[in-house]
């Protein structure tokens, strides 16, 4: 996990749990492109550390040992319902685990990555206000 300083109440950031490095570098890019501060989780056990009130939750479905019933647990509910979460198109049983543990947007991971970079800009618009 990044070595990331709290941020204050009022600041936002946005905060990835997946362990593959190729979806951190592309969420990383387009954090910096949205002005927001990143910090990762590689382990859903780490999740509760790494994130703040008001940010911005990502979650990759594909991430080793992930139970999204356990990671909704650790969330509250303003986190789940604005939670992006995200797997391979054919994982659909895991799609259905993370709809019935309260997550609302469950996305295939190639709308994810395609879509990422404007979800995020969308998000420091309106973590700005």
């Amino acid at each position: 996990m990044q070595a990331a300083h709290r941020m204050s109440q009022s600041s936002a950031s946005v905060v990835l749990l997946s362990g593959d490095l190729l979806a951190t570098s592309t969420v990383s890019n387009a954090a910096a492109q949205a002005g927001l501060t990143l910090r990762t989780a590689v382990r859903a056990d780490q999740l509760r550390e790494a994130t703040g009130p008001g940010d911005l939750i990502l979650i990759d479905l594909a991430t080793p040992g992930l139970d999204p019933e356990a990671v909704a647990a650790q969330l509250t509910a303003l986190q789940r319902q604005t939670a992006v979460v995200y797997g391979p198109h054919v994982h659909t049983s895991r799609f259905e685990q993370a709809h019935r543990a309260g997550f609302q947007t469950v996305i295939p991971r190639g709308r994810f990555m395609a879509e990422v970079t404007v979800r995020l800009k969308q998000f420091a618009g309106t973590a700005e206000q």
